[in-house]
């Protein structure tokens, strides 16, 4: 499970393709980067990226 932070609610995904929809649309993620986390399929890698862009998230496995 993956829980992003805002300001006003907290959004929890257990499905990695809904969390990576959600980030697209709410934080605007796109390059290589994030082609990279994509393609992973791995929350866990979601979870580094969006901790490293100073996205308040919580990650439980």
């Amino acid at each position: 499970m993956l829980i992003i932070q805002l300001e006003d609610e907290d959004k929890e995904f257990d499905n990695f393709k809904s969390a990576i929809s959600f980030c697209e649309d709410e934080f605007g993620f796109e390059g290589q980067a994030w082609d990279e986390v994509v393609n992973s399929l791995s929350m866990s890698e979601l979870y580094y990226f969006l901790e490293d862009d100073g996205v308040w998230v919580i990650h439980k496995p």
